[in-house]
């Protein structure tokens, strides 16, 4: 356990600069028995002898001294950058963000969000982990995140306060020498007789049966895969088509085929990507990547139409 204090070692230091204590008092302002006392106190709890006592040359370092010395001054800029990061914590200007997103989603829009944050925010360390939906919901709730970005199905947003960023449609892709793949647009019903190729991500499946369910698509289930791109992949082989929020913008697969996204003529219930939070934990850095996450999906809603 350290005995000493800060401010022994700042006397120090000042006796040492000025070559004694009656100096050191005026610098420092203070009692030249007050120097004396501290300068006494640090050599009893440390052990050292700091200085050599001269009557008429005042004082003067000891080899223990000049090499306390050294690690007084490391201390004392250590303890200024304490300081001053205290300040930016008590200023909101520094400190660090914990995120977690839905994997599905972070390819898409996080790297962004975080680039735009750390340009506004440059004092803060922000920490993205990428989770299912059930994993980033309990991680939320458990204090291991602040933010989540997701949606707003497949996990409870109940006591979570809910930022509402953008409303996707789901859309269709289909193999790009399927006859479908020469239109931008495909109807329900072009899609009856069609195998189905099913995305079995993390919280994903329980709303791909549902939209099957809603638009009374009953298909064969051709092939399942819980990874994004080997759905591409099996859709570019032929084996149906699939449904997906979350669409590349390659029309390239892994295995060297090429897919189709295309618009459904009828409106679905949409997808909403959603900031949720505690409102408890509401602050600077949260309030901040929010009007950045809104101002980002605000955008993108105005490029894509």
């Amino acid at each position: 356990m350290v005995r000493f204090t800060l401010r022994q070692c700042t006397y120090f230091r000042t006796v040492a600069e000025c070559g004694g204590i009656a100096q050191a008092a005026r610098v420092l302002n203070i009692s030249q028995p007050s120097v004396a006392q501290a300068i006494q106190k640090l050599e009893d709890v440390t052990g050292l002898i700091l200085f050599d006592r001269h009557h008429a040359r005042g004082l003067t370092l000891t080899l223990q001294g000049r090499l306390f010395l050294e690690h007084v001054l490391e201390l004392e800029a250590q303890a200024e950058h304490v300081d001053i990061q205290a300040k930016a914590l008590v200023s909101e200007t520094a400190g660090e963000l914990r995120l977690g997103a839905f994997k599905t989603l972070a390819p898409f829009f996080l790297p962004t969000l975080i680039r735009d944050f750390q340009h506004t925010f440059p004092g803060v360390s922000i920490y993205q982990t990428e989770y299912g939906l059930a994993a980033l919901g309990d991680a939320l709730r458990n204090g291991e995140i602040d933010l989540a970005l997701t949606y707003d199905r497949g996990w409870s947003l109940e006591g979570l306060k809910v930022v509402d960023l953008t409303a996707l449609q789901p859309k269709v892709i289909i193999s790009s020498n399927h006859p479908l793949a020469q239109s931008e647009y495909v109807r329900l019903s072009d899609l009856q007789d069609i195998p189905y190729v099913m995305f079995d991500g993390p919280g994903s499946r329980v709303y791909f049966e549902d939209l099957l369910a809603e638009t009374a698509l009953y298909p064969e289930i051709a092939y399942t895969s819980n990874s994004l791109e080997t759905v591409r992949s099996a859709v570019s082989e032929g084996f149906g088509f699939s449904f997906l929020i979350m669409v590349p913008e390659a029309a390239a697969t892994y295995s060297g085929g090429t897919v189709k996204a295309l618009k459904l003529v009828e409106t679905l219930r949409p997808l909403n990507v959603v900031l949720a939070y505690h409102e408890d934990r509401q602050g600077k850095f949260i309030n901040g990547f929010q009007g950045l996450a809104q101002t980002h999906f605000k955008r993108l809603s105005e490029r894509t139409g």
